[in-house]
């Protein structure tokens, strides 16, 4: 029997194929094949759940002390949003200056404008240093900031706080929450294709963090919705929920960007890309 020797030809490149191509390296770096940061469980379970439930249960025992916690400019929550900021800061610029994201233009700006980014939120948060050096805010500041703070997204709220907060709020939600739980599950094999994608995809271990930024927005819908208060603790403001948010954010934030950075650590101290 005579053997069929035609060959079947190759498909074409699609769309999504095309857009791997852009978003990875032809010859992607070993470093983006580490998968795993070993993020201590104490960290990802303990900081978001900590920060959170500390505030529910503040809430129960002071009112007082409760806003101090979340909303105070020199309290615990603003100063643990900017540091967190800080941290975040630290952390993206170690990974931009990684092997394997100095390799990829694109992936390499990204995380210098992220550590630019998060030097700017932490500035604002802390006033540019007012909180602590307690100088007067200047007059043509003051009659525009509703603070009366050296800060921008006091002067314009709905365009530099607001809708970047819930912006920032959405794509947590999608990246940090929906997206590593589908990917746990098998349904997006094809981001394996991009190995910088898959590289850059959330762990499962952001989920908490990710899903805790929106219960304090629950809270808030939910009185709204039904024009009645919750009982203490959810009784929480719309005011302080969209702080206790900022502080959510911010650590989820500093865990996504951590687990990076650690996944580059564990690449330098293997010298392998093994997962």
């Amino acid at each position: 029997m005579r053997q069929d020797t035609t060959t079947t030809p190759a498909r074409a490149p699609g769309r999504l194929d095309r857009a791997l191509r852009f978003l990875d390296h032809p010859h992607p770096h070993p470093q983006f094949a580490v998968r795993r940061s070993g993020l201590p469980a104490w960290l990802w379970v303990g900081l978001p759940l900590g920060f959170f439930l500390g505030a529910l249960a503040i809430r129960m025992v002071s009112p007082e002390a409760f806003v101090w916690y979340v909303n105070d400019e020199r309290g615990f929550g603003e100063n643990l949003t900017a540091v967190l900021f800080v941290l975040t800061a630290v952390a993206a610029a170690y990974v931009a200056l990684s092997d394997g994201v100095r390799q990829v233009g694109w992936l390499r700006l990204c995380f210098w404008l992220l550590a630019a980014l998060a030097v700017v939120v932490a500035g604002e948060e802390w006033s540019w240093g007012q909180h602590f050096f307690l100088w007067d805010t200047p007059e043509w500041m003051a009659a525009v900031n509703k603070q009366q703070e050296t800060n921008l997204h006091n002067m314009a709220e709905r365009a530099l706080d607001q809708k970047p907060r819930a912006i920032a709020a959405a794509v947590i939600l999608i990246g940090g929450c929906l997206l590593p739980l589908a990917r746990a599950r098998g349904y997006l094999g094809w981001m394996e294709r991009g190995r910088v994608l898959a590289w850059l995809t959330p762990e499962v271990t952001l989920a908490p963090a990710a899903a805790l930024v929106f219960a304090p927005r629950i809270f808030d819908r939910l009185q709204v919705w039904t024009g009645t208060a919750l009982p203490p603790p959810f009784d929480i403001s719309t005011r302080h929920h969209q702080e206790v948010q900022e502080t959510m954010i911010a650590i989820a934030v500093f865990l996504y960007v951590l687990a990076l950075a650690m996944r580059v650590r564990q690449y330098r101290r293997s010298g392998s890309g093994g997962a």
